[in-house]
């Protein structure tokens, strides 16, 4: 699943104008779109996945043994998430990759 994340700041409408961060998230132009739900997970699996990332520079970093126990923190979680993965999820997964979903 191809997942594009974009960042941009508005103008809200209103009595005071005011900067806005949005994130605009993409799952590929022909993608149908997923549910909130989904695209909630998902966005919650690669966050976990970056915190494994971060926790596991400053590790190597610095040596700190609890930076490497919150990395394995965040990986139990983002496996959690993955296997919490809807059906629709684990279908178009297994589509774009052309494997077999029943």
């Amino acid at each position: 699943m191809r997942t594009t994340i974009e960042t941009a700041t508005v103008t809200q409408a209103g009595a005071e104008p005011a900067m806005v961060p949005v994130t605009v998230v993409s799952f590929g132009a022909h993608a149908e779109p997923l549910s909130l739900e989904d695209q909630e997970r998902e966005l919650l699996i690669q966050i976990e996945g970056l915190q494994i990332q971060r926790e596991m520079l400053v590790w190597e970093r610095t040596g700190d043994f609890g930076a490497r126990g919150q990395a394995e923190r965040h990986r139990l979680r983002m496996e959690e998430l993955i296997k919490g993965r809807s059906d629709a999820v684990r279908a178009r997964m297994a589509q774009e990759r052309g494997l077999p979903h029943g």
